[in-house]
């Protein structure tokens, strides 16, 4: 123990202490999923691109848009000839207004100068009655004396009769106008009007039919018609292509003997083949719950395999990543993981090289 300091020793006796003067322990094992994966993949946009396609058959007559247009959702891509749908939803329309007009009216009942006029005219069939009442009596009384002829007195007691019976008719008008409709009548207007709504509504969604809309806020990608061309829906023809470009990320096959080794929020590295000096970062958001065929195959690697197993994980590139969508990438994971492990190894073999100092100076 020569030259030996006693702060020396006792950091060694601490050390060795530490390990019960056994062998240091191996370095830990790294997690299952630290293992160094690599696999390749295809960009697209984060909402999926979305195919537009016909639903009816006919002749594109417009085209709102080009590639590289910006859209929001709603909007109207592509239209299909439709003037036969504008004619008959114009007069549905009419006729929908009409049938609303009608339950309105009835609803409503009478105006009130309408009403106002059949009080007047009221009036003075009472007023006609009390005066052909009056020269009944009249007449009567003087019939009776020999005064006036038997017919004078029935030309009286007509007239009489005559207007009261008018008085009843506007008093049974005036009685019409302002009661409240009657609960049959309501019903019949209110199944018109919807009988109306259902024909309008039918010929609307024909019409939409024809109309092709961006489900999505994003970009055209690819337009795959022009107008004047025809269309049909059996199958689909396929009109534009669609994607939000805000962000972006890449669908990737991982083989079947790495899937054990990636997890959700792990951090992957993005390069392709036409951006050899940059890299893109990514974290994995998904991944999928059943293996199956490759999505993709490089067309410049023939011997690639084709009858491997992958599951489907999908990365999220960082904001501001310049890739087309559908270039084929290769997606590499984080390998600073795999660093620590390294440097942890270093570690425990230096920690070794220290108890063995120290054993070797207590002369063991």
């Amino acid at each position: 123990m020569a030259g030996l300091t006693p702060a020396l020793f006792a950091a060694l006796l601490l050390a060795d202490r530490t390990r019960g003067g056994q062998s240091v322990a191996a370095a830990p094992r790294p997690a299952a999923h630290e293992r160094f994966v690599a696999a390749g993949g295809l960009v697209e946009p984060a909402s999926e691109a979305r195919e537009l396609a016909a639903t009816v058959v006919g002749r594109i007559v417009k085209m709102n848009v080009e590639e590289g247009s910006h859209v929001s959702a709603g909007d109207t891509i592509a239209e299909i000839e439709n003037d036969d749908l504008k004619a008959q939803m114009a007069g549905a329309q009419a006729n929908l207004s009409a049938r609303e007009n009608e339950l309105a009216r009835l609803q409503t009942g009478a105006r009130a100068q309408e009403i106002s006029a059949a009080r007047a005219e009221l009036r003075e069939a009472e007023a006609v009655a009390v005066m052909a009442r009056a020269t009944l009596e009249r007449r009567t009384a003087l019939g009776a004396k020999q005064a006036v002829s038997q017919e004078a007195v029935d030309q009286a007691r007509a007239d009489r009769d005559t207007a009261e019976a008018h008085r009843d008719l506007m008093a049974q008008r005036l009685s019409l106008l302002i009661a409240p409709p009657r609960v049959e009548d309501v019903a019949i207007a209110q199944a018109n009007l919807e009988a109306a709504r259902a024909r309008f509504a039918e010929i609307a969604a024909q019409f939409e039919k024809t109309l092709v809309r961006s489900p999505i806020d994003g970009v055209v990608l690819k337009l795959y018609r022009r107008a004047g061309e025809t269309v049909s829906n059996l199958p689909p023809t396929p009109i534009a292509n669609v994607g939000d470009l805000s962000r972006l990320r890449v669908r990737a096959d991982i083989d079947e003997t790495d899937v054990a080794h990636i997890a959700v929020g792990q951090i992957v590295w993005i390069t392709a083949d036409a951006y050899r000096d940059k890299r893109f970062r990514g974290t994995i958001t998904h991944i999928g719950f059943q293996l199956g065929p490759k999505n993709f195959r490089r067309e410049d690697n023939p011997e690639e395999r084709v009858d491997t197993k992958v599951l489907e994980a999908m990365i999220d590139l960082e904001p501001g990543a310049p890739l087309p969508i559908g270039l084929p990438v290769d997606i590499k994971t984080e390998e600073l993981q795999k660093d620590a492990v390294i440097s942890d190894a270093r570690g425990s073999a230096a920690r070794n090289d220290s108890a063995v100092s120290f054993r070797q100076a207590l002369g063991r």
